[in-house]
């Protein structure tokens, strides 16, 4: 497990992308996403439920108040580009691409500050075949979990106005939190690690719908 203790510290925000849902036809299927967000210059509000500008096509999966923000390390980036993937910022759908905010750092549960607002990690980024329709890549999901190169949510606890450049600076971690990476290859491997599986179950800020399918997949839903 990562070092819990670790924290991030000089982490910025290098790319804020924002987009409206619109009609795409991607791997040879057509349909409603918001998937494909274009940069934004100056300063951009965020509310509770999310930058405005900014729209989700799978409001099922996508955009609420505990997944008003997407980020994504440019540390990923960088990763991806050496393995021979040509991705660069804005790729994963994210709003905001964060520089020294790895998915090793951040914790389930951590407060930053960014510009005025005040945010909340949440969870990790779930891959979704969204991904792999835009970029015909129907590895990358699964590449992404292997890798526990997903990304992660925020909520926003003070909404405020955010900009490239501003500092995505650390303020808190709740006792116990489990760094994202962590909660992504605990679950990645299933009930081959229940004790690890059972820990995420009494992580703080650990999502109550996904502690419920841990129980029921370890058989001990009579707990719920």
């Amino acid at each position: 497990m990562d070092n819990p203790e670790q924290t991030v510290t000089g982490a910025t925000v290098t790319a804020l992308h924002t987009g409206a849902v619109r009609r795409q036809h991607w791997d040879g299927r057509e349909f409603e996403t918001g998937a494909e967000k274009t940069p934004c210059g100056g300063r951009v509000f965020l509310s509770g439920t999310g930058f405005i500008g900014d729209e989700q096509g799978d409001l099922t999966n996508h955009g609420g108040p505990d997944k008003a923000v997407c980020c994504y390390p440019a540390e990923n980036y960088d990763a991806w580009q050496r393995e021979g993937r040509d991705l660069h910022a804005g790729a994963f759908s994210e709003n905001l691409t964060l520089r020294g905010a790895t998915e090793g750092l951040v914790a389930l549960g951590d407060v930053f500050q960014v510009g005025t607002a005040i945010v909340q990690v949440t969870q990790p980024r779930t891959p979704c075949n969204t991904l792999s329709r835009r970029w015909s890549d129907w590895e990358l999901p699964r590449e992404m979990e292997r890798t526990a190169r997903t990304g992660f949510y925020l909520r926003v606890l003070r909404e405020g106005h955010v900009t490239v450049g501003d500092a995505f600076e650390f303020v808190s971690r709740p006792s116990g939190a489990v760094p994202v990476a962590d909660v992504v290859r605990i679950m990645a491997a299933g009930v081959a690690d229940r004790d690890a599986l059972r820990g995420l179950t009494r992580a703080p800020e650990f999502p109550e719908r996904w502690r419920r399918q841990i129980l029921r997949r370890l058989g001990e839903d009579t707990l719920l």
